[in-house]
């Protein structure tokens, strides 16, 4: 069975040179970690320190211990507190806004949720109580329960999104099947601010995805399909006033008499005051994940949802004539892109980070099909990286190639009978991916991605590694690499302060997690 690329490994450590000049910490009388328990804290766009939330030893035969710590960037304890909370509970998201920490649980006994807030020297603020949830809320929770890491995502499940200077927004489902969707939005003291809802009388199912919070607006994607067994997804790109929850944007992106559009990424760039969408397109009657994409497209909207541009950029054309003979194989071999992060440098060029991605066959899950079972007769496969570079006037400049070991990916049954937008979105929100994170200066004249080059399929025994690229102002690409092995439990990789990355290792019988800051010189 695959194990969830949300852990780096089962069981991954650090062996190399650079280890032995790393800032570390060792927590001993940690029963559990996940990934959400611990949040990197940002000034500008450079990480400044760490907020964990961990459970501890039993309080008593009904409460567990957590332990609340805030560390400095150089992994320093800065103060800790110790909370009680009954047992059943789970933590959802870890997050901070700049000037707020907030937990999100889950409480399994009482099918409730529960938000705190702290301020930054982890004095309460607020706490809130949500119950009543839907029996849509209720399948998402349980679904995110079963899952390797229950972190709310930004595309399915119960997520909790910071917002600068306002607050926190939650989602959340309506009807027994989620047939709609709320957006709530709470000021650091948990005080709601305005909610909203989807329209109860449309006929359509609607999923709203809040992806990110940007300058004045929340961005999202919002997914309609006709029916609860329809795999007919229709993509919008939604913007809403964050002060208010007004919806500013709802747009197809998909508008195009000629060609269809399968759009990945959704952002807004303040530069210029314009969103951004980048996907790929295909034939009018192409299937996506089944005939090739003719290549990849970016189209900018002003403020009022004007085209301000849009261009394709053709694999057999502009992207063939800058792409590296190696990259070619792949490309031809029916991958598609899922596109992680779009940023603009400074000088005003434009990257795409994208990573490869295709829907094939599976053997055994067919073979358990034959005989009656549930199992998804379709698998992932994940491949390499790509940087594709637009100049100021956003011409395809540079192309770059970076190859990863092929692994496999489950899909969920019928999956791949969905486009390419949504099974990108699925892979991402089940861990699937290698990629890690995309890291960038104030300044926007670097940017540095992680990633993770691990073969699963060979067991615990496996190597791999963590991998870096850095891009920017210079125009040079550099890359870096720190070898694995064998060793904890697991492992989950972090933002960290200027040229290094933060690896935490977990080891469950030991009951203790360890904490390391390791330079990457990208």
């Amino acid at each position: 069975m695959l194990v969830k690329r949300i852990l780096l490994a089962a069981a991954m450590a650090l062996v190399v040179p650079a280890a032995l000049h790393a800032q570390t910490q060792t927590i001993d009388g940690i029963s559990n970690m996940r990934r959400a328990a611990l949040s990197p804290i940002y000034a500008g766009n450079e990480v400044k320190g760490y907020v964990m939330f961990t459970r501890g030893d039993k309080a008593d035969r009904k409460n567990d211990n957590y332990l609340l710590d805030l560390y400095d960037q150089d992994l320093t304890k800065v103060s800790s507190i110790t909370i009680q909370k009954p047992a059943g509970y789970t933590l959802l998201k870890n997050t901070f806004n700049g000037s707020a920490f907030a937990f999100y649980f889950a409480n399994g006994k009482d099918q409730t949720l529960e938000i705190e807030t702290y301020d930054t020297s982890l004095k309460k603020l607020g706490s809130k109580v949500i119950g009543d949830l839907s029996g849509g809320d209720k399948r998402m929770l349980a679904a995110q329960a079963m899952s390797a890491d229950p972190a709310g995502n930004g595309m399915m499940g119960m997520n909790l999104i910071p917002v600068p200077g306002l607050g926190f927004v939650r989602n959340g489902y309506t009807g027994a099947m989620a047939k709609g969707y709320t957006l709530a939005i709470y000021d650091d003291k948990l005080n709601m601010h305005w909610r909203i809802t989807s329209d109860e009388k449309s006929k359509q199912y609607e999923s709203l995805s809040i992806t990110e919070a940007a300058d004045k607006y929340l961005l999202g994607m919002m997914m309609r399909r006709d029916g609860l067994m329809s795999h007919k997804f229709n993509f919008s790109m939604v913007a809403l006033d964050a002060k208010t929850g007004k919806k500013l944007l709802d747009m197809p992106v998909e508008t195009s008499p000629t060609e269809q559009l399968s759009l990945s990424s959704f952002t807004f760039d303040p530069s210029t005051r314009e969103f951004v969408a980048v996907g790929e397109y295909y034939k009018l009657d192409d299937k996506p994940m089944v005939n090739k994409s003719q290549g990849f497209f970016v189209k900018r909207f002003s403020e009022a949802g004007k085209v301000v541009s849009a261009k394709n950029y053709g694999w057999h054309n502009e992207v063939a004539a800058l792409m590296p003979a190696e990259a070619k194989a792949s490309q031809e071999d029916n991958y598609v892109n899922f596109n992680h992060a779009v940023v603009k440098g400074a000088d005003g060029r434009m990257y795409i980070v994208a990573e490869q991605f295709k829907i094939v066959g599976d053997g055994l899950g067919i073979a358990m099909k034959a005989l009656g079972g549930g199992t998804s007769v379709s698998k992932g496969k994940i491949a390499n990286l790509l940087v594709f570079e637009l100049d100021p006037q956003a011409k395809l400049s540079n192309v770059k190639f970076f190859p990863k070991t092929v692994t496999n990916a489950e899909i969920p049954p019928g999956a791949g009978l969905m486009g390419s937008s949504l099974l990108g979105m699925i892979m991402k929100a089940q861990g699937d991916f290698d990629y890690q994170f995309l890291q960038k200066d104030d300044a926007n004249t670097q940017f540095n991605v992680v990633y993770l080059n691990f073969d699963k399929e060979k067991g615990e025994a496996a190597k791999g590694y963590i991998g870096g690229i850095g891009f920017g102002n210079s125009g040079k690409y550099t890359t870096d690499k720190i070898e694995l092995n064998a060793g904890p439990t697991y492992s989950y990789l972090y933002p960290a302060k200027p040229g290094y990355v933060m690896v935490t290792d977990y080891y469950k019988k030991k009951k203790q997690l360890g904490m390391k800051l390791l330079k990457m010189n990208i």
